[in-house]
């Protein structure tokens, strides 16, 4: 596939397949997705005052007891229902290219867009009402609630919807690379749900609560991981056309999207290999995102490196600079991961550096995609610059004091008295988590702002042109 010329062209092409039918379902999507990290940073600001020593003690003491629920709902709005929506706006794009705007199995848009809709909505229920025990389990933390469950099950069949009309809707049609990036990364998804439904078949009855939570997120949560990484790289090949006017050469990208799904895929052989139960069974898959989400990633991460370096392209631009400040975090992240401790801030200090990488990705794509897919008019290049400045700034200075804070002893899922900050040590460096924190919170919450003004907006491009 020949690559598009100009910057716009990506955008010119997609807009001119979108109906407005699909237009009002993508409107949908980046609502969801933009609410979703609403929810997360306001809950995040929270966790961060309560882990913050010196301004923890200005929340009340029943907001610290309600510590776990607030990581919970943070981590499924944050990673889950933000990244999923993001996802089916994608999925629904890719969609309307190869179909020219004619989708087959149209109806699954809709249907998948109110499932999701209602678990959101379920989910954050649970969570303001205090329903259910608190599970901090990996990947997938829950609350144990039918509510929240049935919540959770209503994203997953929302966005299993969308993807397979993607899917159903590819032969016979054209498909270029992005594509081909956003069907890998569907397909690795069902993979995920596939997992997950083999983890519940294979748990005895009578498993006690916590450990089956655990077991039942372990693979398919793992799985997740590579979605996210895929979900990255989708928006890197975005990204890297519009600032450099140069796409990723399609073979390499095309390549390694579907070499992570075939590496996602060899997770389901492990649910016959292995008891759910059993160490084994754990460490198979450590050892499956350990390896299959090493090499694929760094084959993108060089390749895109070596067209910003070939390209030069003014740093000031929004795409470029969201493609640098994510690449940044993505390969910190991913060099904190090689020094991890056992249950301590060094864990979460390389998953938030890793996340944020996704995040400033997909943040990129809100304003030179979807906004102008949408043709709603978008804030002043200065104010996302600095929205994007301030949230991977703050994760990088986030994720550098979690991981000191890691090094000297600092658990991890613990606030207050139970963080065991007894030393000047320990005490710096959760300073400097919360100095990190808060200042990512604003960056963030600044995005989260601008977006929703002009997704609310009543103005359109066309119509203020």
């Amino acid at each position: 596939m020949q690559p598009e010329q100009a910057p716009k062209a990506f955008v010119a092409r997609t807009v001119s397949v979108l109906g407005p039918a699909l237009t009002r379902e993508l409107n949908g999507w980046v609502g969801l997705a933009v609410a979703a990290l609403a929810v997360a940073g306001l809950l995040a600001l929270v966790a961060v005052i309560a882990r913050t020593p010196g301004l923890r003690e200005f929340l009340p003491w029943p907001w610290q007891d309600f510590f776990p629920k607030i990581v919970i709902t943070h981590v499924d709005f944050s990673i889950i229902i933000w990244f999923l929506s993001i996802l089916a706006a994608l999925a629904l794009l890719a969609t309307a290219r190869v179909t020219g705007g004619k989708p087959r199995w149209p109806a699954l848009g809709p249907f998948g867009l109110i499932a999701v809709a209602i678990g959101f909505t379920l989910v954050l229920v649970s969570f303001l009402f205090n329903l259910g025990d608190a599970s901090l389990n990996n990947y997938v933390p829950v609350l144990m609630h039918p509510l929240f469950y049935t919540g959770l099950g209503g994203l997953a069949i929302g966005v299993a919807g969308v993807l397979i009309r993607l899917l159903r809707s590819l032969p016979g049609n054209t498909v270029g690379s992005f594509e081909h990036g956003v069907a890998a990364t569907g397909t690795t998804f069902l993979i995920a749900l596939l997992c997950f439904c083999l983890a519940w078949t294979a748990l005895p009855a009578g498993t006690e609560r916590a450990l089956a939570h655990e077991r039942l997120f372990w693979g398919g949560g793992h799985i997740l991981q590579f979605v996210n990484t895929m979900l990255m790289l989708v928006s890197w090949r975005v990204l890297t056309e519009q600032a450099v006017a140069r796409e990723i050469p399609h073979y390499w990208f095309v390549g390694t999207l579907w070499s992570l799904t075939a590496a996602a895929a060899s997770g389901i052989l492990l649910y016959g290999a292995f008891d759910v139960l059993s160490s084994e069974y754990r460490e198979a898959f450590t050892q499956l995102l350990g390896y299959g989400l090493s090499l694929p990633p760094t084959v993108l991460v060089v390749m895109t490196t070596v067209r910003l370096i070939q390209e030069r392209p003014v740093w000031q631009d929004i795409s470029t600079l969201a493609l640098l400040l994510s690449l940044l975090l993505f390969v910190v992240g991913g060099m904190l991961g090689y020094f991890l401790g056992v249950s301590d801030t060094r864990i979460p200090s390389h998953y938030h550096a890793v996340i944020s990488g996704v995040n400033l990705a997909v943040m990129g794509l809100t304003f030179t995609l979807f906004l102008p897919l949408l043709q709603r008019p978008c804030p002043t290049p200065q104010a996302i610059r600095w929205s994007l400045l301030l949230y991977g700034g703050g994760q990088l200075i986030l994720s550098g004091g979690m991981f000191a804070a890691g090094i000297a002893g600092v658990p991890r899922k613990t606030a207050g008295l139970e963080q065991n900050i007894d030393t000047t040590v320990k005490h710096v460096y959760m300073v400097v988590y919360g100095a990190g924190g808060l200042i990512a919170i604003i960056g963030g919450l600044l995005f989260v702002w601008m977006a929703a003004k002009c997704l609310l907006s009543q103005q359109k491009i066309s119509d203020a042109g």
